[in-house]
């Protein structure tokens, strides 16, 4: 019976330590398996825009085309006023060119950056009316 291994007894010091042990192995246990069945972490999503991003979003070419008519709006006013200043006709070509480039450069700036972003929208949404009246005009015209 020498070779006989006692149980320890219940509540005893070896007793709580030995159920410490199996505790911690079996958390031990538990948490590898976690990080062995867990899914692969998930991209990082992009921050989300600033809400002046926002007010600058919107269609590329519509705002092209409003720098260009509010630069052609400036060349016309250069026009005039070169006209009737009573220069000779290169001075008004010089004028003329310069009003276009100095209203395109203007355009640039944050308060005018705002005034196209609003006159981009404003055509976006005309030519959306337009081609919803003009669709409609030829529906009821088509009947006739």
């Amino acid at each position: 019976m020498a070779g006989l291994r006692k149980a320890p007894a219940f509540a005893s010091d070896d007793w709580m330590f030995e159920q410490q042990l199996r505790a911690e192995m079996e958390a031990e246990a538990w948490r590898r398996l976690r990080e062995l069945s867990a899914p692969p972490p998930a991209p990082e999503l992009p921050p989300a825009p600033a809400p002046d991003a926002i007010d600058r979003a919107g269609s590329i070419i519509l705002k092209g085309l409003v720098r260009f008519t509010l630069g052609a709006f400036g060349a016309y006013l250069a026009w005039i006023a070169a006209m009737d200043g009573g220069v000779g006709e290169f001075e008004i070509w010089l004028a003329t060119g310069a009003g276009f480039i100095v209203t395109l450069a203007l355009t640039m700036f944050e308060p005018a950056r705002r005034v196209v972003h609003a006159l981009a929208e404003v055509a976006r949404w005309s030519l959306i009316v337009g081609a919803g009246l003009g669709a409609l005009w030829l529906m009821l015209h088509m009947s006739v």
